[in-house]
């Protein structure tokens, strides 16, 4: 769902910039002020491996495919505003270092996938959880949260699309949701899974030290970006699709040259290895931007 240039007119691009650097402006004052155990290590081990998430696209119907958004997961494990910061910096390591989302439209793509998803996914996992007790509640709000995070990203981007004047809203509106509500299911089901294995390893009272967290967060994504994302769908994603059927997939435009574009380091011969390093090369960015965001923050408490 990364917008690219050429989609959006300036003044939309210009509100949701304003849009997306003021709230997370804000989450990153909440972010000093509150204390928590989930800091710097989770921060950079859920960037990580959201970021690696996001490489593998899987084939949802008729020649489209689709990824995960990773903020329902962020917002649980980090809370709202960690998960926000967090989603952030993967957002915009995509952006800069791989051309996934127009520089122009990043705060755009800040709005939907990392402000509006995330708390959408907080609201949601906070009320269910909150109206449904234990594990049943946990893994009952995880799948809300994750389906609702995507479809409200769906609708933001119809509404940016339609106030740019690229396509009329109701027409936009009903693609979007129509192929994102597929994604948002399959995003149920692995934010779920993924929160299950966790709650399981929980149940057996294990305790991980944040080295631990970084040390093997940083491991699992590397090896899901150096393994999955070489097999990954090359199919169009939802956005994609959309553009290419109501055919304004021709006013996206590429104005700046990334460092590894589309996910392949140049230079190298085979294409599964372009990507697997391009892929753990972007992990590790991931992994230690959201670090060194992490401890700026707590480095700011701490001067108070």
């Amino acid at each position: 769902m990364h917008i690219p240039n050429g989609f959006l007119t300036d003044p939309v691009c210009t509100a949701t910039t304003l849009a997306s650097a003021g709230a997370i402006g804000y989450g990153f004052a909440r972010i000093r002020e509150a204390e928590g155990s989930r800091g710097a290590a989770w921060m950079a081990a859920t960037g990580a491996g959201i970021f690696a998430a996001q490489m593998v696209n899987f084939p949802v119907s008729g020649g489209t495919s689709g990824h995960v958004i990773g903020a329902a997961l962020a917002a649980i494990v980090l809370g709202p505003w960690r998960g926000m910061l967090t989603m952030a910096v993967v957002l915009a390591v995509q952006c800069l270092a791989f051309g996934d989302g127009g520089f122009g439209v990043l705060g755009a793509n800040l709005l939907n996938m990392a402000v509006v998803s995330t708390l959408v996914a907080s609201g949601i996992y906070t009320l269910t959880t909150g109206r449904v007790a234990g594990t049943t509640g946990k893994l009952l709000g995880a799948a809300l949260a994750s389906a609702g995070s995507v479809m409200a990203a769906a609708t933001l981007c119809a509404i940016e699309l339609a106030a740019s004047g690229t396509y009329a809203f109701a027409e936009v509106l009903s693609a979007m949701l129509s192929i994102h509500l597929l994604i948002a299911l399959c995003e149920a089901v692995i934010t779920t899974t993924v929160l299950a294995a966790g709650l399981a390893i929980a149940a057996e009272n294990k305790t991980f030290s944040p080295r631990s967290v970084a040390i093997g967060g940083l491991a699992l994504a590397v090896a899901v970006a150096g393994l999955l994302a070489p097999l990954a769908s090359s199919s169009p994603d939802g956005l994609e699709r959309v553009a290419v059927d109501l055919q304004f997939a021709g006013l996206a435009n590429q104005t700046y040259a990334a460092v590894a574009p589309d996910y392949e380091l140049p230079g190298i011969a085979w294409p599964m290895a372009a990507v697997a390093l391009a892929g753990i090369g972007g992990v590790l960015l991931v992994f230690a931007s959201n670090y060194l965001v992490a401890r700026t923050a707590k480095v700011r408490v701490r001067k108070r």
